[in-house]
């Protein structure tokens, strides 16, 4: 009897250890689907949907009045200078490289150039000459004062020594235009102050007079931008208006310049009026030659609210957004779109500034809201 009661005893300890162990081991309860109501999308705290939403800050910008144009960033030519070498000779000494700082005057290479040594014999060649002529010229007009030679050969001796005159000054005009410098050493010098923004020259190299330029000096903290404007936009485009652009290489940002410039023709091929708008550059971001997507913008006061396009949302031919109302939880709300641009488009209604929207995952959302 009491071996029956240990052994019924035993069972029921095993049951309980294995109830127990059994609870231990059960898997943490799943994350809860997605809430919907209507417009209205939320999800728990933690759940993976959420990894893929970007949220945004709307904020207000100046309305624009055309689409996005195809714009290119230059140097600003009131800024520039092309260094060419007006002698032949070769490249001695290279004292400056692309992006490196100049000052006006200073040094960017050396050319050894024997026609500068010639024109510098040149100008001792004529100052001996002059200084002879003139001293000729003293001594007829002391020989026509005594009477001993005519007025004709006083006349003479005047005329040689004003051509000669004038030869040392020509002589001494082209060897400044030469550049100067010592002996047949040409110092191709900066006329500005700036950066080099490209160099055609490398050490030892033959360079010839009128050599496109071998050095280009500008100011890179104001660039161009030229816009090419579409023959049915070209009458809204004036002096004085705000342009906004993008570039590849800064995508998360905007920049801004002002139109000085407006073309007063077509180009035949292209069917384009193109633009000029003055851009500053404080922080070197903007590089010469960089493509742009430009935008023309009103200065009437007119505003939009500026999203990235991958926050709207098309259902049909209305328009959505996703705003956040608190955490995890958002409503889709419709809006109205006055302009399209490459990566942003501008909210005429249904938005206001800082409104806190989401960006990329939207589709996503709308995907799931739809589902449900």
């Amino acid at each position: 009897m009491r071996a029956t009661t240990l052994f019924s005893g035993t069972v029921l300890l095993a049951l309980a250890a294995g109830t127990l162990t059994a609870c231990g081991s059960s898997a943490p309860p799943e994350a809860p689907p997605a809430k919907t109501e209507p417009g209205v999308i939320a999800f728990a705290p933690g759940a993976d949907e959420l990894n893929a939403v970007t949220v945004v800050t709307a904020k207000t910008s100046p309305l624009p009045v055309s689409a996005d144009l195809n714009a290119r960033l230059v140097v600003d030519e009131t800024l520039t200078s092309r260094v060419g070498t007006p002698v032949a000779g070769r490249v001695t000494q290279l004292l400056a490289d692309i992006a490196q700082p100049v000052r006006a005057g200073q040094v960017l290479a050396t050319i050894d150039a024997p026609d500068l040594g010639q024109a510098r014999a040149d100008v001792l060649t004529a100052q001996a000459v002059s200084a002879q002529k003139a001293r000729e010229m003293t001594r007829s007009r002391v020989l026509f004062q005594g009477e001993a030679i005519a007025r004709r050969d006083l006349e003479a001796a005047e005329a040689d020594a004003a051509s000669a005159g004038a030869e040392l000054e020509r002589a001494r005009l082209r060897l400044r235009n030469l550049g100067g410098g010592r002996g047949d050493s040409l110092a191709l010098t900066s006329p500005i102050g700036g950066y080099v923004v490209d160099r055609q020259l490398n050490p030892g190299q033959q360079v010839s007079a009128g050599q496109g330029p071998l050095f280009t000096v500008s100011d890179p903290t104001r660039l161009w931008l030229l816009v090419d404007v579409p023959e049915d936009a070209a009458g809204r485009a004036k002096v004085g208006e705000m342009v906004e652009f993008s570039v590849p290489a800064w995508p998360d940002r905007s920049f801004s310049g002002r139109v000085t410039k407006v073309g007063l023709a077509v180009d035949p091929n292209t069917r384009r009026v193109q633009l000029r708008a003055e851009v500053a550059n404080a922080d070197l971001a903007l590089k010469p030659e960089m493509y742009a997507r430009a935008r023309l913008v009103t200065d009437d006061g007119r505003t939009a609210i500026k999203v990235p396009n991958a926050a709207i949302v098309e259902v049909g031919i209305k328009s959505f957004v996703f705003r956040v109302e608190a955490p995890g939880r958002f409503r889709r709300i419709p809006v109205e779109v006055g302009e399209r641009g490459e990566n942003f488009s501008f909210v005429t209604s249904g938005l206001k500034d800082n409104d806190r929207i989401v960006g990329e995952g939207a589709l996503l959302l709308n995907a799931q809201m739809s589902g449900n």
